[in-house]
Order: C-alpha cells, then structure tokens, then sequence
C-alpha cells in the first residue's frame, strides 16, 4: 500500500519576492562597538536618472553607427562607455570601507532643527569626495550636507531633522550616499547608529513678565542677603554662629585669626516657575511654552527654581541649571516623580 506524504502547508509569513528584495536592501547594519563600516557587503549602487539617459544615448550612438558603419562612431560610443564603467567604479570606491560613528547631539526647541553629528573616517589614502547623509524624515527640498575628506582623515558629517514635537527624538536610520563623480550612479548604505537628542518645548512669545519674589535668608532674621567676596567689607572677629558664608578665608589665612565679613550685598533674587500658577484655562503645550519662556527670561540675573505636577528642581542659576529645567519640561510627564 502506497504512503501518501501530506505537502507541507504553504507559510503565509513568507514575503514575496519583492518584499525579500526590500528586507534584504533594509537588513540592519548597526555598528560595532560603535562604529558601522561600508564594507562591501552593505553597498548598492544603481543608477540616475542622468545615467539612466546617458546608457539610452550610448545605445542610440551604436544603433546608429551600426546602421551606417561609422567608424568614429563606434570608437566614440566605446570610449564613452569606458568612461560610464570608470564612473561606476570610482563611485562604489568613493564609499568602500569608510567607517561612520556616532557624535554630539545638539538639543533643539519646537519648530527649530535637531543636528546630529556624524564622525565619518577615511582610513585610506584616496580622498572622499560628496560623502552626503539623509534620513527618512530629513525635508528633501533643503540640500543634504556634503562632506569631502582627504586620504587618512575624517570629519563631521551632520544630519539636521525637523523638530515637530517636544521629548526625546531618537536618530532614524541614516542612509549615506554619494553621486560622485559625475552623478551617473548613486551608492549608498544605512547606518543604524543608537543617537538622541531633546527638543525644549517652544517658548511663547511676548510672555508675562517673570514672577520673581526675593528669597530670605534664615541666618540673618530675614534680611535678603549675601556674602560679599570682594574683599570691600569690614572685618569683625569671628563670632560662634557666624554662617560658614560670612567668614574671610582669605583674611583668616593671613592674619592667623578668624575673621567674618560685616557688610553684605543683596541676593540674587529668586522665583518659583510654578505650573498651578498658570490660569487653569491654558492648555498643556501652552502652560509648558510659558514656562519655558519665563526659564529662558530669568538666564543668569535670579534663582529659579521650577514645579511641574510630580516634578521639582529647587532654585539655582547656570547654564547648567538651565538646561535641566528645560529638559523637565522637554520629558514632562515621562520624568514624574513616583
């Protein structure tokens, strides 16, 4: 009695074939203790639109040197095609084995670009010319940046993306190309490079002016002040309870004997940038773009301290400080205190 052997079912999670050619195309290429390296086989290379019309001219030349047997035709036709492989293979050439990495960042507010830098390295002695790159989502109508490196150097190659939206925008999948030399061919090859940047809500124009409110100093009864490190200040001997602020090191050192400063000068002056405060009527996107003004209004001439629901960033001043209340305001509500 013969066996019948059931076919095996048809898998319905295989691609067709056009698809398997785009994975294939698509397939990761991430970097290697942080480095992607063009190797040969992340390379493609197709042809323009202007190299598509330069192979119909060539074929045009030897149909009509064939038809009326031009002798100069066809050493014409030959010596132009010679020159169409010459450009394919300094193409290919121009990307082969470059190595890409991951730079610096730099955070952006809403509507204004994200940069993202990349470290491309030539470890060859042939030169690199209009070395460009380009995401999904970079605005193809602003020109890609183009990047020229020498033989045995390297260079940043940046990639601007449109910020459209406050958080963490993470770098897409970079695809670094080039038409050298003539534009004839276009190699190119993806970078999957782990990269993000912060982009600061939008702050709101022409907003209310900054609610400052002057801090007190508990060691002086109230009194809104400072120690002064001019050295103008009289100098009276040290008294048990003096604030460590008030004493001249300097003075001390040189005498031999405890000194504290007198006089004083007063406080930088010291605000909460507080969301309840905002009319209850205002959007989220609205509340955190004046907050975000009132932060970049107070710069360095008053303490800030910022209060968002579930966050709090005690007063301070810098660039430092500055940058971390931009950032709560950036991650809000993902940076909530549990």
């Amino acid at each position: 009695m013969t066996r019948r052997h059931a076919l095996p079912a048809p898998d319905l999670r295989t691609p067709a074939r056009g698809g398997r050619l785009t994975a294939w195309l698509r397939r990761s290429h991430g970097p290697i203790n942080g480095v992607v390296t063009l190797d040969r086989r992340h390379l493609y290379i197709l042809p323009t639109r202007s190299g598509i019309g330069f192979a119909v001219l060539l074929m045009a030349m030897l149909v009509t040197s064939l038809n009326y047997d031009i002798s100069l035709g066809f050493a014409l036709t030959f010596l132009l095609a010679g020159i169409g492989m010459a450009c394919m293979w300094l193409a290919y050439r121009n990307l082969l084995d470059l190595t890409v990495s991951a730079g610096p960042a730099a955070s952006a507010f809403v509507g204004d670009s994200v940069v993202f830098t990349l470290h491309v390295d030539n470890q060859d002695d042939a030169a690199r010319i209009g070395v460009e790159a380009r995401t999904r989502i970079s605005d193809d109508l602003a020109p890609a940046a183009s990047l020229t490196l020498d033989g045995m150097s390297s260079g940043p190659l940046p990639v601007r993306l449109p910020a459209t939206r406050r958080g963490r925008v993470a770098l897409p999948r970079v695809t670094i190309f080039s038409r050298f030399p003539f534009g004839l061919f276009r190699v190119w090859s993806y970078a999957d490079l782990a990269l993000s940047a912060i982009v600061y809500p939008a702050p709101e124009v022409n907003p209310p002016p900054l609610p400052l409110q002057p801090q007190s100093d508990d060691a002086d009864d109230g009194a809104v002040t400072v120690a002064s490190d001019d050295g103008i200040d009289q100098l009276r001997r040290y008294r048990p309870g003096d604030p460590l602020h008030r004493i001249a090191w300097k003075h001390s050192a040189r005498t031999g004997k405890w000194l504290s400063r007198s006089g004083s000068t007063p406080r930088q002056p010291t605000c909460w940038i507080d969301w309840a405060a905002l009319p209850a009527s205002m959007d989220t996107e609205a509340r955190l773009s004046r907050l975000c003004a009132w932060v970049l209004a107070a710069g360095d001439a008053a303490e800030i301290g910022l209060r968002l629901p579930g966050v709090e960033i005690p007063p301070g001043y810098g660039a430092a400080h500055r940058r971390a209340c931009l950032e709560a305001l950036a991650l809000w509500p993902e940076r909530r205190m549990p």
